[in-house]
């Protein structure tokens, strides 16, 4: 998909009244062609750190037998997958493991270490960029922000 598709779609959605920004619709096949539809460094982080909590959740599940654990490691390993085909469905997994996060944080307050607690933050922060950066938006949700021009008809 280096090339750019001959025919393509744009659909514009509302104007914010106050700063005029928008969000442009394309297609899949336009959003991945384009140079910011590709995974970035951030994206290959957030991708590894979900392929080593993964690893370290099946660890878990074959020291104690926990189905908890394996489950925890699949949907682990299924976002990471997802994130790196670029799949939207990816976000979905991703918003999943931050609620089961803080799930964990609320339920098992008494267990929680400072190791706990940082990869929660993480997974936060990784959530933050996946659902505002404007590359995860091209990649995963196929949409740009259009900026209005400066001096633009009043």
């Amino acid at each position: 998909m280096d090339e750019f598709p001959e025919k393509g779609r744009f659909e514009a959605g509302r104007a914010d009244p106050v700063t005029g920004e928008r969000w442009v619709y394309v297609s899949r096949e336009m959003a991945h062609a384009h140079p910011k539809g590709r995974l970035g460094p951030a994206l290959y982080l957030i991708i590894l750190a979900l392929v080593a909590l993964s690893g370290l959740r099946f660890y878990a599940f074959t020291m104690a037998g926990s189905l908890a654990d394996f489950g925890a490691a699949l949907l682990l390993m299924l976002s990471a997958l997802g994130l790196y085909l670029r799949a939207p469905f990816a976000l979905f997994l991703v918003v999943a493991l931050f609620a089961f996060s803080l799930m964990r944080l609320f339920v098992g307050i008494g267990g929680l270490n400072l190791a706990g607690l940082a990869v929660l933050f993480a997974q936060g922060a990784a959530l933050v960029y996946l659902l505002t950066s404007e590359r995860a938006n091209l990649i995963y949700r196929h949409r740009y922000k259009s900026y209005p021009e400066e001096g633009g008809a009043e």
